[in-house]
């Protein structure tokens, strides 16, 4: 555990350091939603049927813009092989770097939550929709950290992440939308796509885990 918290204390420091990438995409997930309030002011009167798409969507491509650059910035700074090298198990290394992501991108929909909370008028900062938020979030970043650290020495990294992740990324997106329906009342309850987001999330980070090893070998 001290070495998963030595990584995620790394990765933190690195983001904060070199911020471009996540101030980037936070600046258009709140631009995003901020042009999505105008123009469900002048097509519809109830935001709550689109909103949970829209969240959802927003939060999708902020975390694919965040982490390739991430995972880029540790391979052309050598981070990454130093890490590499030292005398840990590689799937400590995932933890770790999965975990950094997850911290920063939730802070991120947080803050994407409490714009929107403003701009429509409709409270969003309950324990239902944040219990979905992480569930789904940890769902994503387990996928998403495994494939930016595969292709970030790729020539066609640039495109790599978001061609492998979003299909993968399908059935999270689906059950975290109709769950975050029925945390709005629109929908019978959450139990169900909770559960479905909570099985996705431990599939996806079992298999990374697995997967990583295998990825990084030199």
């Amino acid at each position: 555990m001290s070495a998963v918290r030595a990584v995620i204390a790394n990765d933190l420091r690195l983001a904060w350091r070199d911020r471009a990438g996540w101030t980037t995409a936070g600046a258009f997930a709140v631009i995003a939603v901020l042009l999505y309030s105008f123009a469900f002011d002048l097509a519809v009167g109830d935001p709550r049927p689109l909103l949970p798409g829209v969240l959802w969507t927003t939060f999708l491509f902020a975390g694919v813009f965040a982490s390739a650059p991430s995972a880029q910035r540790d391979v052309e700074g050598g981070t990454f092989d130093a890490l590499l090298l030292a005398p840990v198990d590689p799937v400590v290394i995932y933890l770790g770097k999965a975990t950094a992501n997850l911290i920063a991108l939730l802070v991120v929909e947080f803050a994407v939550l409490a714009v929107a909370t403003i701009l429509f008028g409709i409270m969003l900062l309950t324990a239902p929709i944040a219990g979905i938020v992480i569930v789904g979030t940890a769902g994503f970043v387990s996928l998403t950290t495994l494939l930016a650290t595969l292709g970030a020495s790729m020539r066609a990294r640039g495109m790599l992440l978001p061609v492998l992740a979003l299909p993968l990324l399908v059935p999270l997106l689906l059950a975290a939308v109709r769950a975050t329906s029925a945390a709005l009342g629109l929908e019978a309850g959450t139990a169900p796509w909770t559960l479905l987001l909570g099985v996705f999330a431990l599939w996806s980070t079992l298999i990374a885990a697995i997967l990583f090893p295998l990825a990084v070998e030199r």
